[in-house]
């Protein structure tokens, strides 16, 4: 048996103050990544730098952050050998997977900063740049806090009696399938809150992973100088990724309608507490509004190859056309809702 360092998961994944020989070289990357980003960024803006640059190191850092996650999960879930090796590995991966991204966001900031000086750029996605870059400072900071913050003080009581003998690979793979994927306790308290948690967790986590592949093909082959794939409405690929987007949204919509319901259902009795009825309709808000602008854009637009794939959005398209033209304004303002 390999007994674990208490030191090396808790590297993998959170930041360990370091010590003297270390901290010098911390600061040394962080600097010379800084130095990049900002290069970088004034690159993009003086217009010396493409989009592929940027789109380039975003599909870099997340190859890295993916072999991160996967060798943190053959360090959790698994017995296997070089247990030294693979955490220095996912910390490792972590750390050029993050600098990474976050030199990709300077570099294509400096990229669209630049066209929207040049007047190439249309008032809403102007406003859509600065709203998707605060959006991602606020994720990150969530997912931090979640699950680096929070976790620490716990880490730092309890690190010195963790071994590696002492873990249960196989425990924590049943725990995983059966309580984190599948969710069995929840479904046996309650079937019908299992339902709409389901829908909503798992329709907008994998609309989630459908936008980080949409955006690769969208925006990236493009800029690469690849087929422009995404404009062809009628191409197989468009098509799927049509039909996936319908399908998550309209999970996520079918689940917040149902724990809205439930929310009215039980509002006199003690199942009350589990109603999360702000983020509920937050949701459905998100999604419905998402699936009328669909509709309005569709509903202008003479019906093209392949939009029976878009079958929510061409439903709201129906129901919609007796008050869209064709010259109305009103699309523009309906995406602006949705997105901010």
């Amino acid at each position: 048996m390999i007994h674990l360092p208490h030191r090396d998961v808790a590297e993998a994944v959170m930041p360990v103050p370091a010590s003297g020989d270390q901290r010098p070289v911390n600061r040394v990357w962080l600097g010379l990544a800084a130095a990049c980003a900002i290069a970088l960024l004034g690159l993009g803006l003086s217009g010396h730098l493409s989009a592929g640059w940027g789109f380039a190191l975003l599909v870099f850092g997340g190859l890295s952050l993916s072999l991160a996650a996967a060798l943190f999960c053959l360090l959790v879930f698994s017995h296997r050998g070089g247990t030294g090796a693979l955490a220095r590995g996912s910390k490792q991966s972590f750390a050029i997977g993050a600098a990474a991204y976050v030199i990709a966001v300077f570099a294509l900031a400096g990229y669209y900063g630049h066209e929207t000086l040049q007047g190439r750029m249309e008032i809403h996605w102007i406003i859509f740049g600065p709203l998707v870059i605060w959006a991602l400072i606020a994720f990150d900071r969530g997912v931090y806090r979640k699950l680096v913050e929070k976790n620490l003080p716990t880490w730092h009581r309890f690190k010195r009696f963790i071994r590696r003998d002492d873990s249960d690979p196989a425990a924590m793979r049943r725990t995983l399938w059966n309580d984190v994927i599948l969710q069995r306790a929840l479904f046996r308290t309650s079937r019908i809150r299992w339902i709409r948690h389901a829908l909503i967790f798992w329709g907008f986590v994998l609309m989630f992973l459908t936008e980080l592949v949409a955006v690769i093909v969208r925006d990236a082959f493009p800029a690469f100088g690849w087929p422009d794939i995404w404009r062809d409405s009628g191409h197989p690929v468009r098509l799927a990724f049509d039909v996936v987007f319908d399908v998550t949204g309209l999970m996520v919509m079918a689940g917040c309608v149902l724990a809205l319901l439930w929310r009215f259902s039980v509002r006199d009795k003690p199942e009350r507490k589990f109603a999360d009825t702000p983020m509920s309709a937050f949701l459905l808000f998100v999604v419905l509004s998402g699936f009328v602008v669909e509709g309005w854009r569709m509903a202008q637009a003479p019906a093209g190859p392949g939009q029976e794939w878009s079958f929510v959005g061409a439903g709201f398209a129906y129901l919609l056309s007796p008050w869209v033209t064709a010259s109305d304004g009103a699309y523009q303002a309906l995406w602006m809702l949705h997105v901010i």
